[in-house]
């Protein structure tokens, strides 16, 4: 029998975790190559560079959706709304590891520190639910734009990406990507503080440094390197010096 930390840890750890990370690793490529789109076609590359845009656009819908897909009786799912029903159902019985580092991360998410030091840990993941969920619902100020952004890429990847239903086009409602990575970034929050105030796995640094956000960022520097060095865009150096920078950090 599994217990609900490991569970836990399973979800958050070995799902969220590895998800957000190739979303944010898709979101950044998909927009360093609309960054350079201009020069890319100048330089005759925009056939091969718009099919894998495409290609990255897609998945990164399919990415953030799979990050906030509901459990149902029928399949267990690794995503934010799974764990959060873990966390209530087992509220008795999961210990929070490090509440200080819970705490902070609520705290740089705008929660005030008073808000929740004095509760007790019962209370306080009562709290934590509340709060995520909240900004998952479209009944709530703080999730309806998120609940709405999540609803039309529910439909884009459920009748365009995963079925090829025939539609009209202006039937498909779209989603900007600021809307994408308010959800991502709700994703990260959730990873961060679920995962070291319950797991004791740090993906966050106390003054919001974020090492997932981070290592995406590895292969969108190579992408940037290789357009340098092929000539597409100006050598710059910024290129190999985020990487050397990224590399320090990781060590």
């Amino acid at each position: 029998m599994v217990n609900a930390r490991e569970r836990l840890n399973a979800i958050v750890c070995d799902g969220l975790a590895v998800d957000l990370y190739y979303a944010d690793e898709a979101n950044a490529l998909y927009s360093r190559i609309g960054e350079s789109a201009h020069q890319i076609d100048r330089a005759t590359f925009g056939a091969f560079f718009g099919s894998i845009q495409l290609m990255l656009g897609r998945y990164l819908i399919l990415s953030t959706v799979r990050l906030f897909d509901r459990p149902t009786s029928k399949y267990q799912v690794r995503s934010v709304p799974a764990a959060l029903r873990l966390l209530r159902d087992n509220r008795d019985t999961l210990a929070i590891e490090q509440r200080h580092g819970l705490v902070s991360t609520l705290v740089r998410r705008g929660v005030a520190r008073d808000e929740v030091s004095h509760l007790s840990d019962i209370e306080l993941s009562d709290f934590v639910v509340d709060f995520f969920e909240n900004r998952l619902s479209s009944s709530t100020p703080e999730g309806a734009a998120n609940a709405c952004a999540l609803t039309r890429l529910k439909t884009a990847r459920d009748k365009v990406i995963a079925h090829s239903e025939v539609l009209i086009s202006e039937s498909i409602p779209s989603t900007t990507f600021a809307e994408m990575d308010s959800l991502l970034d709700l994703a990260r929050c959730f990873v961060a503080a679920v995962g070291f105030g319950y797991l004791s796995s740090a993906h966050e640094t106390d003054d919001g440094h974020n090492f997932l956000a981070s290592d995406a960022r590895r292969s969108t520097i190579c992408l940037t390197r290789l357009l340098e060095r092929a000539g597409v865009i100006p050598a710059s150096g910024y290129g190999a010096e985020a990487f050397a920078q990224l590399g320090h950090l990781a060590g």
